[in-house]
């Protein structure tokens, strides 16, 4: 299958500067003035002009007493631009091997026939338990909806035939995983909720957990960091995102910090058309000039004052610090403690002009689908991350301002420390990496309590098959990974889950034992094993331990179907499995040498337990042994000595067909 890319479609977001309060450009002008007026600056139409937009529309008097009252500010005083936004994700789809009548070719034809049928047997039981799982939990439709859709209507066995459009629902799935992760928060998502006592209590505290508890809300705003960057929206759009969602409806610590941030976001928009944030070079002339920082921290007051709400952290303790007594605080003691914040400072201005580079550098790049490009997304994610971990711990680094700043990691040192995961996960979409993809949003997803265990294993195991299905170039990888994935469960489910079968049956697999070669004077009996492949005739009786007592209805108390075991008296005609063994290993070379029928031929009587809801069996018993004995791409090894072979195998069950069904 050819392998496409789905470029990022990034929306270009141009913004009036005159609709935002830039602050840094208020800042620097208000230098400019106060440099022309002997380094002071007194109330003027130019500078009313700039700080109405923090103190509102208020009389000339009110505005020289609430300058004279602003850190910083008080000091010098006298008497966004848009980001062109790296394109989006194009969300498209992707939809799109008798013989001549001889012993030898028949043989032949037989044993490469046992091979695939075996192989095929594992794979529709594999498909059939990944229906099961996806059917099973509410949590799985939620994250999988699209492939919930399609699994649904269709049959196991016709998994080969639905393939294209199971690999398109798969991909579609894991591109919009992040959205999928977020419609976790909301209990009307969960299949069975009005109805279901058990779904209904466990939704609700999953909700409760994402939308409620420090950690689950921590989780949320990694996730939603992740939908909006996979979205197109540029970074500071990102952050307005997380302030305003229900992750910061309580007025706590993790809020007001993620509020913080946004506040110093917006603070340093550029009012450059392609640009979010403000250059190097800008913040260098910012955080250098001590005047300029000043004025820009008193502008940031201003900004926090004429807010609705104001930055403020309570703590466990009951102790309280808001932002106007930080930046008061910070004033007061700037000999002390400026130089330790200019440079956190500086290093968080510095991380937020390289998130605008990155996407800058992404526009640049033409061809979406060159591994530069690619990196240079990588980087774009990486840079957003860091930018929102500089943000967060400014404060909690200078706390030397105030000691209870340092009681504001604990807060957000969950979403700090998750961050990474889910920004990983826009350079694993973007790179089409699925399988990393399924790591990263693993770990995401292990952090979520009461979604069962089942549900977190098993989004790891189809997880990743979903996405070696997509990833695969062409059919071979497409087998290869379908072959990975299998693991022997429910399959040839007809002797076991029927109360008598008569069919034509093949098995195949190990077998070890002891043979008896009468013909020799000494040493008779010796050891053996090797692969067995014998057809004959089979006689069923399923239903085993399916209804009893302890589930009359053959269903468990875990809500799982039990799986009818069968016992089987098998009567075996030929054996091929010196033609098994080789062609599980070469399925290309002839056979050279000639093959009678008489070399094949190997009766015997075998009783064969089959397990339930799987296409295995463990039989016991005896046959002639068949004179084939081993078979190369030059020759065969024929034994015309009389054997029996007594002992036991571990066999893939495969029926060829039904003379006799009765299912009750």
């Amino acid at each position: 299958m050819k392998k496409t890319f789905f470029p990022f479609l990034f929306l270009i977001i141009c913004v009036s500067a005159n609709s935002q309060t830039l602050t840094y450009y208020d800042a620097k002008a208000l230098k400019e003035i106060s440099d022309q007026n002997g380094g002071r600056f007194k109330l003027s139409a130019e500078t009313r002009q700039i700080l109405v937009k923090y103190y509102g529309e208020l009389t000339d008097l009110q505005i020289t007493a609430a300058v004279g009252n602003t850190p910083f500010l008080k000091d010098y005083f006298r008497g966004p631009g848009a980001q062109a936004i790296p394109p989006s994700f194009d969300l498209t789809s992707l939809i799109k091997k008798a013989s001549d009548l001889n012993v030898t070719n028949f043989a032949d034809g037989l044993a490469k026939f046992l091979v695939e049928r075996s192989k095929e047997e594992l794979n529709i039981a594999f498909f059939r338990k990944l229906q099961e799982f996806l059917k099973k939990y509410p949590e799985t439709k939620i994250l999988f909806p699209s492939t919930v859709s399609i699994i649904n209507n269709i049959a196991a066995y016709n998994y080969a035939a639905m393939l294209p459009a199971l690999r398109a629902s798969f991909q579609k799935d894991l591109i919009i995983i992040s959205s999928s992760l977020l419609n976790l928060r909301e209990a009307i998502n969960y299949e069975g909720y009005s109805s279901d006592a058990t779904i209904k209590a466990r939704a609700d505290s999953i909700c409760d957990f994402l939308n409620n508890k420090l950690a689950g809300r921590s989780i949320s705003g990694a996730i939603i960091t992740t939908n909006e960057i996979i979205k197109g929206n540029n970074a500071a759009e990102v952050i307005a995102k997380l302030a305003t969602d229900r992750i910061c409806s309580q007025d706590d610590v993790f809020s007001n910090s993620i509020q913080f941030v946004d506040l110093i976001s917006q603070s340093l928009r550029s009012n450059d058309e392609g640009r979010v944030w403000i250059t190097k070079q800008q913040v260098a002339d910012l955080v250098t000039n001590e005047t300029t920082l000043k004025l820009y921290l008193g502008l940031l007051y201003a900004s926090d004052q004429k807010n609705p709400h104001h930055i403020s952290f309570t703590f466990t303790s009951g102790n309280s610090i808001d932002l106007k007594t930080i930046l008061t605080d910070l004033s007061n003691t700037w000999n002390t403690n400026g130089a330790q914040f200019k440079e956190t400072f500086n290093n968080l201005a510095i991380s937020a002009s390289e998130v605008s580079d990155n996407a800058k550098n992404i526009i640049a790049v033409k061809k979406d689908s060159e591994p530069s490009s690619i990196l240079t997304y990588a980087n774009y994610a990486s840079s957003i991350s860091n930018f929102l971990k500089l943000a967060l711990q400014l404060l909690p680094r200078n706390n030397k301002i105030d000691p209870s700043l340092s009681n504001i990691t604990a807060d957000i040192q969950k979403f700090v420390s998750i961050i990474d995961a889910a920004t990983d996960a826009c350079y694993d979409i973007k790179s089409q990496n699925y399988g990393a993809l399924i790591l990263h949003t693993s770990l995401i997803l292990a952090e979520i309590p009461n979604i069962p265990t089942d549900v977190k294993d098993g989004y790891v195991k189809y997880g990743t098959f979903m996405a070696s299905i997509v990833e695969a170039k062409n059919s071979d990888e497409v087998k290869a990974a379908i072959e990975a994935a299998v693991l022997p469960v429910g399959s040839s489910s007809i002797k076991r889950e029927t109360n008598m079968n008569i069919s034509l049956n093949a098995f195949i697999g190990p077998f070890a034992g002891s043979e008896y070669l009468p013909t020799l004077k000494e040493n008779q009996w010796a050891f053996s094993y090797g692969i067995t492949a014998p057809v004959g005739l089979a006689f069923s009786w399923g239903n085993g331990g399916k209804f009893n007592k302890n589930h009359p209805t053959g269903v468990r108390s875990n809500g799982k179907e039990v799986g009818g075991k069968s016992s089987t008296i098998f009567i075996s005609l030929i054996d091929v499995g010196s033609l098994v063994s080789f062609r599980a290993g070469d399925d290309s070379s002839k056979v050279l040498s000639e093959v009678k029928l008489s070399n094949i031929i190997s009766p015997g009587l075998y009783y064969y337990l089959g397990f339930g809801k799987c296409p295995i069996s463990l039989g016991f018993g005896a046959q002639l042994g068949p004179q084939l004995r081993e078979v190369t791409a030059t020759d065969i090894n024929i034994n015309k000595n009389l054997y029996v072979r007594f002992g036991m195998n571990l066999v893939v069950d495969i029926p060829f067909f039904n003379f006799y069904t009765k299912s009750k």
